[in-house]
């Protein structure tokens, strides 16, 4: 009777359902947000400039707008290959945030010459 009772009170598997359906908002809202993530220059391609070419961000992002090196207050360490460092690091919440204010300073149609 006692285990009966429980389960006409509680629905196990609707409660199983509302707390999985809580947890994987609360896991995608934790995904969106880039509090202290980073990223190589391919992440900040495909999240910022649409899968724009490596040497056309680095052309006409890092070097158009050097604002956006490390040295002088930005989000990209190591914008180029320099004797200091090779590896590009983009503080992705910056980047995102400064590539909002800036999305119509950018030429998006400019072309790379060979």
């Amino acid at each position: 009777m006692q285990e009966e009772m429980s389960n006409t009170l509680i629905n196990i598997a609707s409660l199983t359902n509302l707390i999985k359906g809580i947890v994987n908002e609360a896991v995608k809202e934790n995904e969106k947000d880039l509090t202290g993530k980073t990223w190589n220059v391919n992440g900040f391609r495909r999240y910022c400039c649409r899968g724009k070419a490596d040497n056309w961000v680095r052309t006409f992002i890092f070097d158009e707008f050097p604002e956006v090196d490390y040295k002088n207050g930005g989000f990209v360490v190591n914008p180029r290959r320099t004797p200091e460092g090779r590896t590009t690091l983009i503080f992705a919440k910056e980047a995102c945030e400064w590539m909002q204010r800036h999305q119509h300073e950018i030429d998006w149609n400019a072309k790379l010459i060979n």
